[in-house]
């Protein structure tokens, strides 16, 4: 498909997801304190071009540099419009790419529940699990870099689901450049990659070690490291998994994690009701080995992470895939289909 064909069959698509998000992003946005977190200052200051920030965040540093060349641009209207009240112009910026790139997994989403075999109806739907769940708000309306690695798991998957060779190799090449724990997802090349010649696959990894090895050489030099910060910063992460694996498996830990994608939760529950039939009309056209491997590490990112629920986001496209599948072949949502409009379901 040519890029105006694609555009032409799929704006409106992004446009829904674009409207889905920027309510709740908003609201998160111009309601967020003035006391940023840890991350936030890190991404704060690189945006500004100052680079001495904590090893975790100190190389993810192409969407800041991003949300720092468009605030001159952004400081005049925001200005005008809030009347020097509302939030920086810097926030601004990185709300405005957030949400945008979000968005662009949106329509990603919902491309990859239709190649899944679900109907129109269904995948947007699908999609609005995903975009209007309270992760998507927090990562688009926060000081955050986090849609940017979203959107790289979802192209992946959607590469994988469709075997498109160009998409792999270069989500591949370029995914671990905005956040250096896209690495976790790499195995996925190699297992279900085989589409792509080996020799390809392995080019494209060594195509993304460069670059990484070169982006860390670039910002050591703007601003050297301590000796011990990236063995402290290990150490972290490791007392991090233990921790963590504790509060997930408490109630509350439990929780707070089942409300990351709210009530659609019931849907996936919905999907595993009525016995082995009704299940195998959705699960058949799920791929279960791949799926299964995305979900294990999505667990290993929450494990490593300092904010847990909020890596449930790089699931989203599974959920979304789920919900729009269980949506579209389970009987229990039969008369919710006969209310979609017969174009659209179809």
């Amino acid at each position: 498909m040519s890029l105006t064909g694609f555009w032409k069959s799929f704006w409106p698509v992004y446009l829904v997801a674009l409207a889905l998000l920027w309510g709740n992003s908003y609201r998160m946005l111009v309601n967020h304190s003035a006391s940023y977190t840890i991350d936030e200052h890190s991404y704060l200051q690189m945006a500004q071009g100052n680079f001495d920030v904590n090893v975790t965040h100190r190389y993810r540093v192409l969407l800041p540099l991003a949300a720092g060349s468009i605030t001159r641009i952004l400081a005049g209207p925001t200005d005008l419009t809030t009347n020097g009240a509302g939030p920086s112009p810097l926030k601004a910026s990185f709300f405005v790419i957030n949400t945008l790139v979000l968005a662009a997994a949106g329509l990603y989403l919902f491309r990859l529940a239709r190649a899944h075999g679900a109907a129109a109806g269904p995948a947007l739907i699908g999609m609005a699990a995903v975009i209007t769940c309270g992760a998507a708000a927090y990562v688009t309306g926060f000081v955050l870099v986090d849609s940017a690695v979203v959107l790289m798991v979802v192209l992946l998957y959607y590469a994988l689901t469709v075997r498109s060779g160009p998409l792999l190799l270069a989500v591949t090449v370029l995914a671990p450049v905005l956040k250096e724990s896209f690495i976790l997802f790499l195995p996925l090349v190699l297992l279900y990659g085989g589409f792509v010649p080996l020799w390809q696959r392995l080019l494209a990894l060594l195509g993304a070690a460069a670059l990484v090895a070169g982006l860390h050489a670039v910002v050591d030099a703007l601003a050297p490291p301590t000796a011990l910060g990236s063995v402290v910063n290990a150490l972290k992460h490791g007392n991090n998994m233990l921790s963590n694996l504790r509060w997930l498996f408490s109630a509350r830990g439990l929780f707070i994690c089942s409300g990351v994608y709210g009530l659609f939760n019931l849907v996936l529950l919905a999907g595993f009701w009525g016995g082995k039939q009704a299940r195998q009309q959705w699960l058949a056209q799920l791929r279960l080995p791949l799926a299964g491997f995305v979900l294990a590490i999505v667990l290993v990112h929450m494990l490593l992470s300092g904010e847990m629920s909020r890596m449930l986001l790089l699931a989203a496209p599974v959920v979304s895939t789920a919900v729009a599948l269980i949506i579209d072949r389970h009987p229990l949502f039969t008369e919710l289909r006969r209310l979609l409009p017969t174009p659209l379901a179809n």
